[in-house]
């Protein structure tokens, strides 16, 4: 009889040791998977090329007057282009996925609005890699693209008060060298306002060539 207890006793302890190791094990892996999540489970917009919205700001919204630093490493101000309408994206040069093609959505722009680049409509880019955009990086890869647009970079602490204002998500992943940002563009008006958001890879032949067109047609905008 007691042979048999101590067999049964020996079964139970084995049985919870085997539980409890379990147990450890499974918060041991939820707390490695929650260690490696992918910023698009909490910001969706990150994900460029699934996640499109424009969002029409019908009461338009105070642009943050940034202050960074251009490819000529000359200050550039928003306000330096008061009475003209800014589209304005955030990428960094280095990107190997979004950032090419929205590179191009900006040609795409550009060619259309060829007579009035930098006369009406100013074209601005924002790095979301600091660390590796310097001046000299962001002025070769606008004449790479034989782009006409400014392309800012500065310190972190200015960019990340630039990001937080236009409501751009950054997050530097230096373990696999990428950068997880939100894709996002904003076209301002005249009047230093912000009137469209575009999130993700935004048709710019169907949608944002038409905001533009009508905010240039706007009187007193």
């Amino acid at each position: 009889m007691r042979k048999r207890l101590n067999i049964l006793i020996g079964i139970c302890i084995t049985i919870f040791i085997v539980l409890f190791i379990g147990i450890r094990q499974s918060r041991k892996t939820e707390a490695e998977l929650a260690s490696f999540e992918h910023p698009a489970l909490k910001h969706p917009e990150v994900a460029g090329k699934r996640i499109v919205r424009r969002i029409e700001l019908f009461e338009p919204k105070e642009a943050f007057n940034f202050s960074l630093t251009d490819m000529d490493k000359s200050t550039t101000r928003l306000s330096d282009f008061h009475g003209k309408l800014v589209l304005v994206g955030f990428i960094y040069t280095t990107c190997p996925d979004v950032c090419g093609l929205l590179t191009q959505h900006f040609k795409t722009i550009q060619r259309a609005f060829e007579d009035i680049i930098n006369e009406d409509l100013v074209l601005v880019l924002i790095t979301t890699d600091p660390e590796k955009d310097t001046p000299e990086r962001t002025k070769a890869y606008t004449v790479g693209f034989q782009g006409r647009w400014h392309f800012l970079t500065g310190s972190e602490e200015e960019l990340k008060e630039v990001w937080e204002q236009y409501k751009v998500f950054v997050e530097a992943k230096k373990s696999v060298d990428l950068v997880y940002h939100s894709y996002m563009v904003a076209l301002i008006d005249r009047n230093e306002k912000i009137r469209f958001r575009y999130i993700g890879l935004v048709d710019p032949k169907e949608v944002i060539i038409n905001d533009i067109n009508k905010l240039l047609n706007e009187k007193g905008a």
